[in-house]
């Protein structure tokens, strides 16, 4: 199975993404403070994660710094978050997030957009936000 670390605080949306992903052979390990995101990050072996999704909309957690400690660890990171928020969007964008996504693409396609990232690690969107449909 791939691992996959997700800081998200939401415990149900975390829920939501552990129990979409796993049925593409995927587990979802949740971080929910920086600390937790971290250890993640140094995870070895099969603990290891080979994508990092990361919610904007995350308070209280400098998830800009998880993002480019992400990067620099040599992590693809998907970010996602709400369609109005661009100034997130472009924040998220410049810490080294190779997406970001709204939140409605990301509940509808979280399969689709987590294996595209994880096939082009290094590949860089910079469209336009996409609206919530």
């Amino acid at each position: 199975m791939t691992t996959i670390l997700a800081l998200e605080k939401d415990l149900f949306f975390a829920v939501k993404m552990r129990d979409t992903l796993r049925h593409h052979d995927m587990v979802v390990k949740t971080a929910r403070t920086l600390s937790i995101f971290e250890q993640g990050l140094s995870a070895e072996g099969a603990e290891k994660p080979a994508l990092v999704i990361v919610n904007t909309a995350t308070t209280g957690i400098d998830w800009e710094a998880a993002i480019r400690q992400a990067r620099a660890a040599g992590y693809p990171v998907l970010a996602f978050g709400s369609h109005m928020d661009l100034e997130a969007r472009a924040k998220a964008l410049a810490a080294g997030a190779q997406r970001v996504v709204a939140n409605s693409k990301f509940s509808s396609d979280m399969p689709g957009l987590v294996k595209r990232i994880m096939a082009e690690p290094d590949a860089v969107d910079v469209s336009e936000a996409e609206e919530d449909s």
